[in-house]
């Protein structure tokens, strides 16, 4: 595998001589990755930060995807292998994590539409000029229907993309296409054995796809439904309630809401109600007790990734008891060193699904 290096959003020469890499990609999050090549003359010149990566097979008709941006740079010696250079960065997701949420924004609506308001207001076109990212533009709408009230100001972009896509089960990506960064959102497919639109990708020893597993459950700090304190004191403060959960599968905390604001009379009492409860929702989501499957992929050509399934997709997971769990594609990393090249994919249990 060769990795192409762009100055820019163009090609300006090939890495072939490198020892590991670790490319890891996120459906919710911005990615990183670790590459050591070798501190050839050539690599210490052209290696610099601020440069982009992309895997040859990444590099697509109109442009390059899963893009990584050079942060890091250390360059060491070593006994048997001589000068070793360690590079490091993150995705180009992170482009959105330069920008903060500049001013008070009210969202209402769908939260896609608000999404990209947010992404317009201070990416593409904001007030100041400074802060535009030249090139910067939106894909198209993909049709997200779920809808909103929600209250930002300060926010870094990219970490509350990171909350919204894992309130919501969205994920997105920013991508180099036709000499323009992409900002799109992606819904993923559901390709689990619960549903029959599409053939179902089912992962499990029993198929000889799965070559390692492990799961890692943690309820400590879970709970299933909450109180929202807002504006006011005492009798007079304002309050709203989440969670459907009754009996004793109900766990119940209190969520500070006090910066969620009314604005005085800018807003009706239902909209700050609603403000709130996106607000209780986004806890609720961020301390979900996530069932976390770890495993190593086997290519018998059963299911082929970026063929069969894909990054944020919903796939069923099936142990040697037979028992099914349905989780959705949240992480695949991409490793080649010494031992070979492996895929490892991060599976996290889809909320409400067996």
């Amino acid at each position: 595998m060769d990795i192409y290096v762009l100055n820019g959003m163009q090609k300006e020469d090939i890495v072939e001589d490198y020892e590991s890499i670790i490319w890891n990609m996120q459906f919710f999050g911005n990615g990183d990755f670790q590459m050591v090549v070798h501190g050839t003359a050539k690599n210490v010149n052209l290696l610099t930060r601020g440069k982009y990566l992309v895997r040859d097979f990444d590099v697509v008709e109109d442009g390059f995807r899963n893009v990584m941006k050079i942060e890091g740079r250390k360059i060491i010696w070593d006994a048997e292998k001589g000068w070793l250079i360690t590079l490091t960065g993150k995705g180009l997701k992170h482009i959105t994590g330069q920008r903060i949420v500049w001013q008070q924004t009210n969202l209402s609506g769908t939260v896609e539409d608000g999404i990209r308001k947010v992404i317009t207001e201070n990416i593409i076109s904001p007030d100041l000029p400074e802060r535009q990212i030249a090139n910067f533009i939106l894909a198209d709408s993909v049709g997200i229907t779920e809808t909103w009230e929600t209250q930002l100001f300060g926010q870094n972009i990219a970490e509350w993309l990171e909350d919204v896509g894992k309130t919501y089960g969205i994920g997105w990506d920013v991508s180099i296409k036709n000499g323009k960064f992409v900002f799109e959102l992606i819904k993923g497919t559901d390709r689990s054995v619960d549903q029959s639109a599409v053939d179902p990708v089912v992962f499990s020893p029993e198929y000889d796809n799965l070559a390692e597993a492990s799961l890692d459950e943690n309820g400590e700090d879970y709970f299933n439904a909450a109180l929202i304190g807002g504006e006011g004191e005492g009798i007079d403060q304002r309050t709203a309630t989440v969670g459907t959960a009754s009996g004793l599968d109900r766990i119940e905390r209190y969520i500070d809401g006090d910066s969620v604001s009314s604005n005085g009379e800018i807003i009706t009492e239902e909209q700050y109600e609603e403000l709130l409860k996106t607000y209780g929702y986004e806890q609720l989501a961020a301390a979900a007790s996530a069932i976390k499957y770890e495993g190593k992929t086997i290519d018998n050509k059963m299911f082929v990734l970026n063929r069969d399934y894909f990054l944020g997709d919903i796939v069923t997971i099936k142990n040697k008891y037979g028992i099914n769990s349905t989780c959705r594609i949240t992480e695949l990393i991409f490793a080649i060193d010494e031992n070979g090249q492996s895929i490892v994919p991060t599976f996290e249990a889809v909320e409400g699904a067996s």
